[in-house]
This record gives C-alpha cells, structure tokens and sequence, in this order.
C-alpha cells in the first residue's frame, strides 16, 4: 500500500507538470487536428519520457546530473529556441485540409515522439521544477527508499501520459467539426504561440551567454 501511495503522490506531479499549456500541448493538439491521434499522443508521450528521465533526477538525488545540465544551461536554451522556431515556421506555412481518416506511417509517429522528447529534455530548468514540485507535495529530494523512488517516477510518467491520452483523445474526437480555414487559422495561431516561446528561449540563452548586452 506505501508503494501505491507513492504513485498516486506520482501521478499528481505528473498531472500538474503536463496540464499547464506550453509549446508542447499546442503541437500536440495542432498534431491531431492534422495528422490524427497517434502523431499527438506521440508528441506528448515523448515529452512524459522526458519528464520521466527529469523525475528520476530530482527523485534520486542526482546532483551531479543537475549540475551538468546547469552548466549546459545555455547550449540547451539555444537548442529549445531554435528548435521552437522552426517548428512555428513549419506550423504556419504548413498546409493541414481536415479528412475523415489519416494514415500515418510509423516514421511519423517516431517523429512526433523524438520531437515531443527533445523539445521538453532540452529545458534543463524543468529538473529543478521537478525539484520544487516534489517539495510542495511533500517529498524530500533524493528519497532513501528504492521502491518509493521507483513508484513516484513511475507516477509521474503515468500522470504526464494520461494528460496527454486525454488531451490528444479529445481533440482526436472533435477534430472533423473543423473546416479547413479555422483549422488554419488556428494553425496560424499555435505557430504565433510556438514562436513565442522559441524568442523566449533564444533571449534568456543569449542572456546568459551575453549579460553585459542587457
């Protein structure tokens, strides 16, 4: 019963990193619009296995892992915001008709999963989010107990993947109500969105590399 509630107490960071909207709930929802459900729940299961491998840092006490991607911090600011941008440039000039049934292949699915991975790994700062949400529901950095340790990051990859089960099922579900004109104009408006966060990433990273500019 311990180990079950600490995979509920998982499940529940889980959640509340996956539910806030960000860069990745938008692509996966413009995902499913497009391309059906199995490109978005993709893209949102590559982000829970990056939430996982975060979890497991901040759950075991890993510092030598946070201080390695701390001092990366910069190159990896790059990388998300160049990689954020290209994808907002990809979202707009993108051409997404709604159809009755999608067929993707298993390279897009793969896709969609590496990029969902890398777009949330390549935020070194979620560790420490990681970090101050386990404070806040109570859990001490690097838990001595092994099978407690496991079952809060099992949780926590639980919790991330149902949001995203959920979210993706939703859009999936509700996606032929779209006509193709709102489907571009709300692809126009994820793609605004996406790039927003991309300049965020590439100023705070241009920041740290460069603070006398500012």
């Amino acid at each position: 019963m311990d180990d079950l509630w600490w995979l509920m107490r998982g499940v529940a960071i889980g959640l509340a990193v996956a539910i806030p909207v960000g860069p990745i709930a938008l692509l996966c929802m413009r995902r499913t619009l497009a391309k059906g459900f199995p490109v978005g729940f993709a893209t949102g299961f590559g982000a829970a296995i990056a939430d996982l491998f975060y979890a497991a840092i901040a759950a075991f006490g890993i510092a030598a892992v946070e201080t390695v991607l701390l001092r990366y911090r910069t190159q990896l600011s790059f990388i998300g915001g160049i990689f954020l941008l290209s994808l907002a440039v990809r979202t707009a000039l993108r051409q997404t008709p709604i159809v009755r049934e999608v067929s993707t292949g298993s390279s897009g699915v793969i896709k969609a999963f590496v990029s969902g991975f890398v777009l949330t790994a390549t935020n070194p700062l979620t560790v420490l989010g990681f970090v101050a949400i386990f404070a806040g529901f109570g859990v001490g950095q690097g838990l001595t107990d092994l099978g407690r340790a496991v079952s809060l990051v099992l949780g926590v990859l639980a919790g991330s993947a149902i949001w995203w089960l959920v979210l993706t099922g939703v859009v999936a579900r509700i996606r032929h109500f779209f006509a193709p004109r709102t489907l571009h104009r709300l692809n126009l408006a994820a793609a605004a969105l996406i790039a927003a966060f991309g300049t965020y990433e590439l100023i705070t990273a241009i920041m740290m590399a460069a603070p006398w500019l500012f």
